[in-house]
């Protein structure tokens, strides 16, 4: 018997079919298809739920936010360098993930018009500069194919479900020729963080990034040209253990993106535990993001 694509019209049908009708190989298939169906609707939840916790931390970041930022602030230098000069005044430029707006107001004196798009309502309303803001899920933008001349997003990209697909949006919504500079975090950040916790017990504690190779895969799957791709390490320094660790608290960067964390409050003893076990160089606590800076084109 060949397999055939089962579709969800005709899985309502099938499931009112008796058990004792249905031939073993059929139901094999008919609980493949079911079995992936769940999974699907169980990911997309989980999708929303992460969706949720991450508006909310960075909603609550957000007066705190420009003060604790110090790596996004130099990675956004670094990535505004890779800016092709000339040409720029009559093109539209998305700062997706704006955040306060910090880089906004930069790529306002490059382009002739920037739409700060971001998930958080309270980052957008905490900068009172005059652009078009958009409330939206980078993850399911309301923008029209073939409609952005650049995009331009600093720090924020990471925190999408799924960056392949990302990467594809992107690539749908730049007209031909156009140009996005992307920085995100990857593998090997916040191992300071994750080794001090390690102590405490195997759960995890940070958010899982995606790795330098499934970045540049998904880049050239989407379609994209890559005039650059440069890995920085960026690197702050505090002067205890527990200032590190609130460190990404207070940039709203603690959402989790996978099911393996801890669960509850860390106790005072936990807490100490953590904290001596943090590693130090020369009596600094430091906190390393491994970002990579990206300098795409649509064919």
């Amino acid at each position: 018997m060949t397999a055939q694509p089962v579709l969800k019209t005709d899985l309502m049908q099938t499931r009112k079919v008796k058990p004792c009708l249905v031939s073993s190989e059929l139901n094999r298939e008919l609980n493949e298809e079911l079995n992936k169906e769940l999974i699907s609707e169980l990911n997309k939840e989980l999708s929303k739920e992460l969706k949720k916790s991450t508006q909310s931390k960075f909603s609550k970041a957000a007066e705190h936010y420009n003060t604790h930022a110090n790596v996004q602030k130099h990675a956004a230098t670094d990535l505004s360098k890779l800016i092709k000069p000339g040409f720029n005044k009559n093109k539209v430029c998305v700062d997706l993930g704006a955040g306060p707006l910090v880089n906004t107001h930069t790529l306002q004196s490059i382009f002739s018009s920037v739409v700060a798009i971001d998930l958080s309502l309270n980052m957008l309303q905490s900068s009172d500069l005059t652009t078009t803001k958009i409330c939206a899920d980078m993850d399911n933008l309301p923008l029209q194919a073939n409609s952005v001349d650049v995009i331009y997003s600093n720090f924020a990209v990471q925190w999408s479900a799924n960056f392949s697909t990302l990467m594809q949006s992107l690539y749908s919504i730049l007209k031909p020729g156009g140009q996005a500079y992307i920085s995100t975090v990857v593998e090997g950040s916040l191992n300071e963080i994750k080794t001090a916790f390690a102590a405490l017990d195997s759960n995890s504690h940070i958010n899982t990034f995606n790795s330098e190779l499934h970045i540049n895969q998904s880049v050239q799957n989407a379609g994209f040209i890559i005039n650059s791709a440069k890995k920085c390490i960026y690197t702050d320094e505090y002067t205890t253990p527990l200032k590190a660790i609130a460190s990404i608290k207070a940039i709203g960067a603690t959402t989790q993106n996978h099911t393996n964390t801890r669960q509850g409050l860390l106790t005072k003893s936990a807490l100490k535990k953590v904290c001596s076990a943090y590693p130090l160089i020369n009596n600094k606590a430091c906190v390393s993001y491994h970002v990579v800076l990206l300098s795409l084109e649509k064919h």
